[in-house]
């Protein structure tokens, strides 16, 4: 599954990811075997610390899926030891100007080309790996996504899709729909037309924009996909197994209700 992420990738697919938010690695494990393209683990509106997202990460690749992970900040200091875990990506969030999205670049990579300190360990599947094959090679190949959530960040979108060593531009729909005071308001004309531009003006600089949004109905979806995202992060562990819970009691109170016994 990790070589069919990066085929479709290549071949500008569309992608189909989901959130991780809760604690319990077993269920990432158990999402990840149904073959979603990535998966969305967050640490920014969640309470993953790091060793939690170690478990989240392990659990990961037992299920043969790429995880990305968005930390709670452009931070280098917070995007270090996620790296050192061995992340397919890592998720900037409130990314406003080209200058963040150059900061959080070299973040990710070595001296000379930025400032991330060195000490991988899991990322080298702790040593098995030639050290100076991931310096050299592997870690330039992980993912820098940078999120566009804010005004200035849709008035500055040509300069920050155009940073070298941008990966992927991911619109947060809620935060970007609040920046323009009408918060999760996600069918809004004006809203749509902010995520089409932002669509098209990453398109022009030749990378992929992704949509990060949990809900999962038909339209929903369909939504994304209409406005042009090549990569679509819906759902999360936490809304599988509210919705699950939630159709177990509705069945549950219709029959006891049908049979006089509620």
């Amino acid at each position: 599954m990790m070589d069919r992420f990066w085929e479709k990738y290549r071949e500008h697919r569309l992608l189909l990811g989901t959130h991780i938010n809760s604690a319990d690695p077993q269920l990432t494990e158990m999402i990840g075997n149904f073959g979603f393209d990535y998966l969305w683990i967050d640490m920014e509106h969640s309470t993953l610390n790091t060793n939690l997202v170690l478990q989240h990460l392990i659990a990961a690749r037992a299920a043969q899926v790429p995880a990305f992970v968005r930390i709670p900040w452009n931070d280098a200091v917070l995007a270090k030891p996620v790296l050192e875990m061995g992340v397919q990506g890592i998720i900037f969030p409130m990314v406003s100007s080209a200058e963040q999205a150059e900061y959080a670049v070299r973040a990710c990579l070595y001296p000379p080309d930025g400032i991330r300190g060195f000490g991988p360990r899991r990322a080298i599947r702790y040593g098995l790996d030639p050290v100076m094959d991931y310096i050299h090679t592997e870690s330039k190949k992980i993912l820098k996504l940078i999120m566009i959530e804010t005004r200035e960040a849709v008035e500055n979108i040509d300069e920050i899709a155009r940073v070298e060593g941008v990966d992927v531009l991911v619109v947060g729909p809620c935060d970007l729909s609040g920046a323009y005071g009408k918060l999760n308001q996600l069918t809004d004309p004006e809203i749509r037309s902010i995520y089409r531009h932002v669509v098209d003006r990453v398109h022009a600089a030749g990378k992929p924009a992704l949509v990060s949004n949990s809900p999962y109905a038909y339209e929903n979806i369909k939504n994304w996909v209409d406005l042009g995202f090549d990569m679509i992060t819906s759902g999360s562990d936490v809304n599988y197994v509210f919705n699950g819970a939630k159709e177990v009691m509705e069945t549950a109170k219709s029959i006891f209700s049908a049979v006089g016994r509620l």
